[in-house]
């Protein structure tokens, strides 16, 4: 998959780094590879590419799609798309399931526009628990959560699998030196 530094890329670049999903070894070399392919790279790449600490990266990635011309309408389409990067943190075992359903359901919570409310997730962290973190209630409610955000995690694995590479090649140019 070839990506575009637009800013629909930038929203989701932005929810990727939101939710930690990914980190500077695995845009640093993204950065780079878009700077010698343009011409005239976006301001908002070189900044990218200068950076480590989360904090400003997810800083230049919402000046950067808060600027104009406006995307707000695309922006409030993607709050999804978060609960998506949670899940693939969880499923690559990053994070419990319990600690993805509390995440998910305070961010269903704090924005209110989420395909299912906060409660959701709540009534399953409360079954789970309740359940004393019951590995097979934990695969069904997985696969219920997997098939409700299937689109939005599909979308985000297809961009986290390029980030994946260059992390891949930055651990590696790590290791060289």
């Amino acid at each position: 998959m070839k990506i575009e530094p637009t800013k629909e890329f930038a929203c989701k670049l932005g929810i990727m780094l939101e939710s930690k999903l990914i980190w500077y070894k695995h845009f640093q070399l993204f950065c780079d590879d878009i700077i010698l392919e343009y011409e005239k790279p976006p301001y908002w790449i070189i900044e990218l590419a200068t950076v480590k600490y989360q904090g400003d990266a997810i800083g230049i990635v919402n000046r950067y799609i808060h600027s104009e011309p406006f995307v707000d309408e695309y922006l409030n389409s993607l709050y999804d798309h978060y609960i998506a990067c949670l899940y693939m943190k969880y499923d690559r075992r990053e994070i419990s399931w319990a600690s993805f359903l509390l995440a998910s359901g305070q961010y269903a919570d704090l924005y209110q526009a989420v395909k299912v409310e906060c409660e959701y997730f709540y009534e399953f962290l409360n079954k789970y628990e309740a359940e004393e973190f019951d590995v097979e209630l934990e695969h069904k409610q997985s696969e219920e959560i997997r098939d409700t955000f299937r689109n939005e995690i599909m979308e985000m694995q297809e961009i986290y699998d390029v980030f994946r590479v260059y992390f891949k090649q930055y651990i590696r140019k790590e290791r060289e030196s």
